[in-house]
């Protein structure tokens, strides 16, 4: 088996989250500060910190706290609109009854990480978590990646990092990690740099046979 590890995104990866984000944030945004931001553009800086979502669309620090809460509240308002991507637990299930390690490294703060993702009950597949609270810098720094990769025991060589943004992409190029495309969930599913280009979750399973 080429792996031995495989590291997951959260978002635009396992779970379909960016339609009830973008929209939350969209109406945070206008709400606010009275801003109509684009979607397409909402939706270039999704894979970043919320923070450094909001530094990227040039709000001043002294709103941010503010709508980064009225941006949740109105993300956790559409709830309802976020889905896992149809197969991933079936990959999930597979990878570990192959004996392969997983985790996942995402952006989100441990309580976003609860509220959104632990409701779908896949937290139990992973055994090392790391959120933007385990590591001073983010992606598309390497270090969260390699703070995987220590917890894990692992080389490099024996990884494999699954995403959907171009900051997955240059978070696992910086950690010398494999990176593998999640197509389905990716604005940009024509992106160069990707070592694996992935049309749906099973395709993770011949990665892992090969």
């Amino acid at each position: 088996m080429r792996y031995r590890c495989a590291a997951f995104d959260i978002d635009g990866t396992l779970l379909d989250s960016a339609p009830a984000d973008a929209a939350g944030l969209h109406r945070a945004l206008a709400q606010e500060l009275g801003r109509d931001v684009p979607m397409d553009v909402i939706f270039g800086t999704f894979g970043l910190p919320g923070r450094d979502i909001l530094r990227a669309l040039e709000i001043p620090e002294a709103d941010a706290e503010r709508v980064m809460r009225v941006w949740q509240a109105e993300k956790r308002a559409r709830a309802g609109w976020m889905r896992l991507f149809p197969g991933v637990e079936g990959a999930l299930r597979a990878l570990r009854a192959r004996g392969v390690h997983l985790g996942v490294v995402t952006s989100k703060r441990p309580k976003t990480y609860a509220l959104d993702f632990v409701p779908f009950g896949l937290d139990d597949y992973f055994d090392i978590r790391i959120t933007c609270a385990d590591t001073v810098l983010h992606k598309p720094h390497p270090e969260p990646l390699l703070k995987f990769l220590e917890r894990a025991g692992a080389e490099p060589s024996q990884a494999v990092y699954i995403g959907d943004s171009v900051y997955d992409r240059d978070c696992a190029r910086a950690a010398n990690v494999d990176f593998a495309l999640a197509t389905w969930g990716s604005a940009h599913p024509d992106m160069d740099g990707a070592t694996w280009r992935l049309r749906r979750p099973e395709d993770l399973l011949e990665i892992f046979d090969t």
